[in-house]
């Protein structure tokens, strides 16, 4: 019976929290860390789920979804006819090489690894675009809202220049293929989303036309970054990290702890862009190290809080690096290193 692994990379935000939620563009990347699913057919009508999170048993004519395990089991089901064409079932092990602690899109990684691996074995020979589709529906049924900016990072890999479907706009997915290191550093806390969007309303409720405005300006700051970035333009990309912060400091979502974060790490010599991370009121802060190309390539990857003026500070929190993968969500056979 087949046998194979979908591998889907971690993924972060760069630029477009909040604003994308309201049809403005964002920068997300993919991580080189991995959720990795192996499949093996099984000759009954069986879908077993073998996670770190949960354990479930069903059949895929009367498909339930695990509270724990909602993106696959909804991804199943939207495979689920293609799926009972088969007559056979199937067992799926997740591995992750990450914690969901530091945001690293883990529930993406997961959604764009199950949808990869349904499209291999249904033959559906859907382009990573529709199954884009179909995970943003699977992400807006779960969570109830989400722009799946980091669905299209861990589907296609490197930097994702994200421009959500509006009414006046197609959905545009442009990759670039950049060679950086990304530092994510967690404060020690989190705040629901939902509860960071609520504080956001309550305290602009007053302000529409002020908010709308910051939205814009977040917009315009990501379009310069991306086009900055594509053309090389590399003090600009960098500094419109610092805007961008400025504009979540007066949406009111860095607090601070965030803000002594940012400081801390603005002071290291290999850090030259950083910003929160999220929707903000905790979780993590995010700072980039030096892009570098073909004609300038990557020497040695050293700790970007190296040389650091507070470096024992830093080392008090939790904190991840990693480059940037090249590579999305994708397919092989368990016979080839991975």
């Amino acid at each position: 019976m087949p046998k194979f692994i979908s591998k889907a990379p971690a993924n972060s935000m760069l630029l477009g929290e909040h604003s994308v939620v309201y049809g403005y563009p964002a920068l997300a990347c993919a991580l080189d860390q991995w959720i990795e699913i192996e499949w093996q057919a099984r000759d009954d009508q069986a879908l077993l789920i073998f996670s770190s999170l949960a354990q479930q048993s069903t059949t895929l004519s009367a498909l339930e979804c695990h509270p724990k395990l909602q993106f696959i089991g909804q991804a199943c089901k939207a495979f689920q006819t293609q799926l009972l064409a088969q007559n056979h079932g199937w067992e799926l092990r997740v591995k992750s090489q990450f914690s969901a602690t530091i945001g690293l899109g883990s529930s993406a990684a997961v959604l764009a690894a199950t949808l990869v691996g349904l499209n291999h074995i249904t033959d559906a020979h859907y382009s990573k675009f529709e199954l884009w589709e179909i995970g943003k529906a699977i992400i807006v049924d779960i969570q109830g809202r989400g722009s799946a900016t980091d669905l299209a990072a861990a589907l296609f890999g490197g930097v994702v220049y994200f421009q959500p479907p509006t009414a006046d706009q197609r959905l545009k997915i442009d990759v670039l293929s950049i060679n950086m290191d990304i530092l994510l550093v967690y404060c020690g806390y989190k705040t629901p989303t939902a509860e960071v969007l609520a504080s956001v309303a309550e305290h602009w409720q007053t302000q529409p036309e002020a908010l709308q405005s910051l939205y814009q300006q977040m917009g315009a700051i990501t379009k310069t970054a991306h086009q900055a970035l594509s053309n090389q333009n590399l003090p600009i990309f960098y500094d419109s990290f610092r805007h961008y912060q400025c504009l979540l400091e007066t949406l009111g979502v860095s607090d601070i702890t965030l803000d002594f974060l940012v400081e801390q790490l603005r002071a290291c010599p290999l850090v030259w862009a950083t910003k929160i991370s999220g929707s903000g009121l905790g979780d993590c802060v995010l700072a980039i190290g030096e892009v570098y190309s073909k004609h300038r390539p990557q020497q040695v990857s050293n700790a970007l809080t190296e040389y650091c003026a507070e470096s024992e500070i830093l080392c008090n929190y939790q904190q991840i690096q990693l480059p940037i993968s090249p590579l999305g969500t994708h397919i092989h056979s368990l016979t080839e290193s991975h």
